[in-house]
């Protein structure tokens, strides 16, 4: 969104604002910034901006939502963001990327790598970093320092594309992660929700498709959802708690094979009982005796 009221920032702007970048053109800028020389306020960037806060802590607000950073943490505005307000600790630092439409166009990225990044970040633009991503990124920043410093003029912009390129898969692999931690959620409450309607329907009802549709999802993504957490089938599932709640009937309530038979909603005692064989071995009657 564009704001007659926000300044919007190029690159070559913010970098006339950062105190002693270590890196910068008109197209990028790498600087450790913090409460004194960060260029922050009612701002809207021309290109793209990733702080990583290493060390205090942060309030910014994006549009209107607002964002608490601690160490460890990204944040991503893009170009459509307008950051209203900053609030800093006094001992706040951060590593700030700035970088422009046309820099992100030349740098050698997989587009199926990095536009999963982009519109993650976009709708979620905090990320919280493990201490090994950090590390990482340390590493990474220490090393476009040291390059950077060195003689090798003419290596520079291609030294820079490469590092900022290794930027782009890192941030990928924290998306993928987060993406599974996700997902992994996703499947665990489908499992729950899966195994307490079991409990409630195992007595009548022994097709998948009905746990589906209690669930609003098709039937086949159940099943592999199911198979993914506990390494059996959704029906398979069924079919113990039916065979688990058929052996208890038959050894402690007194009832007959019929009765049994009606109790879990087969149509007939022989149809009944070739099912608890297939599952078991031996006969309800057999098992019955045995009990």
């Amino acid at each position: 969104m564009t704001n007659a009221n926000f300044n919007k920032l190029s690159v070559s702007e913010i970098r006339n604002k950062v105190v002693d970048p270590f890196y910068y053109s008109d197209d990028l800028v790498i600087a450790y910034i913090n409460r004194r020389n960060a260029p922050l306020v009612a701002t809207q960037f021309d290109g793209f901006v990733a702080m990583i806060v290493m060390q205090g802590t942060a309030r910014v607000t994006l549009g209107t939502e607002t964002y608490d950073l601690k160490p460890n943490m990204l944040v991503y505005i893009h170009s459509d963001s307008v950051l209203r307000r900053v609030e800093c600790s006094h001992d706040v630092g951060a590593y700030l990327v700035a970088f422009s439409h046309k820099f992100i166009s030349d740098v050698p990225v997989d587009i199926s790598t990095s536009l999963p990044v982009y519109l993650r970040l976009g709708k979620s633009p905090c990320i919280e970093l493990t201490d090994t991503d950090v590390a990482e990124i340390r590493q990474l920043f220490g090393l476009i320092k040291t390059m950077l410093r060195s003689d090798k003029e003419i290596h520079k912009s291609s030294i820079i594309q490469t590092l900022f390129t290794t930027v782009f898969y890192i941030l990928s692999d924290i998306n993928q992660r987060r993406e599974l931690r996700t997902k992994q959620g996703r499947c665990e409450v489908i499992f729950e929700q899966f195994t307490q309607l079991l409990q409630e329907h195992h007595k009548r009802e022994r097709n998948v498709g009905f746990y589906a549709e209690q669930m609003n999802i098709t039937p086949k993504y159940l099943s592999s959802v199911i198979k993914e957490i506990s390494g059996k089938t959704a029906a398979r599932w069924i079919d113990e708690y039916v065979i688990l709640e058929a052996k208890t009937l038959l050894k402690y309530s007194g009832m007959s094979i019929q009765e049994i038979a009606n109790a879990l909603n087969f149509s007939t005692q022989s149809f009944f009982g070739k099912y608890f064989k297939q599952h078991t071995g031996y006969s309800p009657s057999r098992f019955k005796r045995q009990g």
